[in-house]
């Protein structure tokens, strides 16, 4: 008790307790106590008071995850956990006639269940046996100190940082990534932390590095930032590579080729390593990072030795045989704390403040980079800024966020990038077997593609026991939007959902569009001609729908002779109360993936295509709140 004081740590030992006061007072103890050290002596089971007690202790670890310190004085850990063990034997010779079976079990399990935890036994020190007369004092005062400096690292373990923002929503996270760490097998294993840009990869790496590596002994650390950023620089990837292993191995300045040494290999065969390879975009990356020999990754280091990558490309991981974690957004409550931080400089927002709190926090739809910058953004404004500023924020995006998120986008091939604007825009939340239809380059080419897009970040597959959903995060269905925005003008630009900029492309001849959006539920009534998608060669996509409970009433009007056209490209047509009672003459419909008619007098032709195009998805529905597929 004194040594723990001395190192201002706050003790309490129960002989602050009277025996005659209920187990209910130890409970209440326990529950406000970070760790309890439980010493384990030669009569130690002479004591019903101290059997209930660890029976008490081994309930609050099981149901609320408490921490506990066995220490053994003068004891095997065995004694205390074995049935045979010379606990079991007072057990049963002091208890067995006057105790009921149930307490006896009680009481063995609980002792089972406290010694199996990581402690210390004055067995610890049997050299000192042979060195000072006065050993037994010495035992003990070793012991002591042991013991208070392990509880100090125990509690530095437990306890949040006062940077306490980068810890937000932490703690589960690493608790899964310790399982996959495993850090007791002695093997060697890569993790992987998986996810899109700015989810929060890096920080979740760089709190299991502070937490993780504190208590790894002999064991080199190291962890090397922002890979796939560096490697642009003058000395690449060699340069990167050359600086890691000359501080792993403690030489001066090693050439990428004498890393092939024999001597060096065999030291890095001995060495035992955590490293953390952050921001790994490429397998290309992640050969070079293990000295191009992947054949023999797991000989590269000595066994109990940990790497953690991050990345947004799942396909790196698997290729390099790692354990994969999928790091998700926050939650509501972990976003609205880490929202409270930045914006307010304290936990959770005001509570007059919470209305406009929660509308910048579904923005972020849980990307903690996002949060921060917003955060960062209105701190201090007032709350005009702050309604002005989140009308106009889908608008007017933040670089800061949008940047981390275009990366991902920019390094994509040409078709990848049509495959993703293409889903991010038009196909979000869609079957993925109809997605796959949709692409115009074969089915198992556009699933290969799609993978490949999920593995990457960019898409996100939804599983349910009837079918897969491809989905895509808000902010990267915005970026999208952003992006095809940005191009040329008006007549060219391939995607369209602006009602305006709509009522204006369809007033024009020979346009480039491949895709229409219209939410008509926000858009005015328009008036369409007969020749109106005359010269609209390229559209693959028409969408003119409801996005509400209520379809409401007709918005887009034809002629009395309805289209005279339709463009034999489209490959998705979906037209709420379509006002006319067939499709036009001219439209061969081969081509199509999707047909959904809703709110209108049903088409007799579209039964011929039913017949003839067996691939064709034919929807003709009452209710706007149906699902398309």
């Amino acid at each position: 008790m004194e040594a723990l004081s001395r190192e201002e740590i706050k003790a309490f030992i129960d002989d602050m307790l009277e025996k005659t006061e209920s187990i209910g007072e130890l409970i209440s103890v326990l529950q406000r106590s970070a760790l309890s050290i439980v010493i384990f002596s030669e009569n130690f089971a002479d004591s019903s008071w101290c059997l209930d007690e660890v029976a008490t202790i081994s309930q609050i670890m099981e149901e609320f995850g408490h921490r506990v310190l066995p220490i053994f004085y003068k004891v095997d850990p065995s004694d205390v956990s074995e049935d045979c063990g010379s606990y079991a034997a007072t057990i049963n010779l002091k208890y067995g006639a006057s105790n009921v079976p149930e307490d006896r079990k009680r009481w063995m399990g609980a002792l089972k269940a406290v010694a199996n935890c990581t402690g210390h036994t004055s067995e610890d020190f049997p050299r000192l046996l042979f060195v000072l007369p006065f050993c037994i004092l010495r035992i003990d005062s070793e012991l002591v100190k042991v013991i208070v400096s392990d509880v100090l690292k125990r509690l530095v373990h437990m306890s949040p940082r006062v940077k306490s923002d980068m810890l937000i929503g932490m703690d589960a996270r690493i608790c899964e990534v310790e399982k996959l760490l495993a850090l007791n097998v002695n093997d060697f294993r890569i993790i992987g932390l998986w996810g899109m840009g700015g989810v929060g990869k890096t920080t979740l790496a760089r709190a299991c590095y502070q937490r993780f590596t504190s208590s790894t002994k002999g064991t080199k650390r190291q962890f090397v930032r922002n890979i796939h950023q560096t490697r642009e620089k003058e000395n690449g990837m060699v340069g990167i590579v050359q600086e890691h292993y000359s501080a792993l191995l403690s030489e001066d300045n090693i050439s990428y080729e004498d890393l092939d040494v024999s001597y060096r290999r065999d030291r890095l065969s001995r060495l035992k390593v955590f490293l953390v390879f952050d921001d790994v975009e490429t397998f290309s990356e992640l050969e070079h990072l293990l000295l191009g020999d992947l054949l023999n990754t797991f000989n590269l280091f000595a066994l109990g030795s940990r790497i953690i990558v991050t990345t947004r490309n799942r396909r790196v991981l698997e290729n390099a045989r790692a354990n994969i974690y999928y790091v998700e957004g926050l939650h509501s409550q972990e976003s609205l704390q880490l929202f409270g931080i930045h914006a307010f400089r304290q936990y959770l927002p005001p509570d007059d403040w919470m209305r406009l709190s929660a509308v910048a926090i579904s923005y972020c739809k849980g990307s903690p980079l996002a949060i921060k910058v917003l955060g960062g953004t209105l701190y201090c404004r007032d709350k005009s800024y702050w309604e002005s500023f989140l009308c106009e924020l889908r608008k007017i995006p933040k670089p800061e966020i949008h940047d981390v998120l275009r990366r991902s986008y920019d390094e994509l091939g040409i078709v990848e990038k049509r495959l993703f604007l293409d889903t991010a825009c038009f196909l979000h939340r869609q079957r993925k077997n109809l997605v796959m239809k949709y692409f115009s380059i074969g089915y198992q080419c556009a699933n290969y593609v799609l993978e490949d897009l999920i593995g990457k970040s960019l898409l996100i597959r939804v599983s349910s026991e009837d079918y897969e959903n491809i989905e895509v995060h808000d902010l990267l269905r915005e970026m999208a939007w952003n992006i095809v925005n940005e191009e040329s003008e008006l007549a060219n630009r391939s995607r369209l959902n602006n009602a305006d900029d709509i009522r204006k492309i369809l007033t024009i001849r020979k346009v480039k569009t491949e895709g229409i959006s219209l939410n008509l539920f926000k858009a005015n009534e328009m008036y369409l001609e007969a020749t109106t998608f005359e010269g609209m060669t390229s559209l693959r996509f028409l969408c003119f729908v409801y996005f509400s409970e209520e379809h409401g009433i007709r918005k887009v009007h034809l002629p009395s002779g309805g289209l005279d056209m339709l463009p034999d490209s489209l490959r998705w047509l979906l037209w709420d109360g379509f006002p006319s009672k067939s499709l036009p003459s001219r439209f061969s419909p081969e081509n199509l993936v999707l047909l959904a008619i809703r709110h209108s007098p049903f088409i007799e032709r579209c039964w011929e295509v039913q017949v003839c195009w067996k691939h064709l998805q034919i929807f003709v529905m009452s209710s706007s709140m149906d699902l398309l597929c």
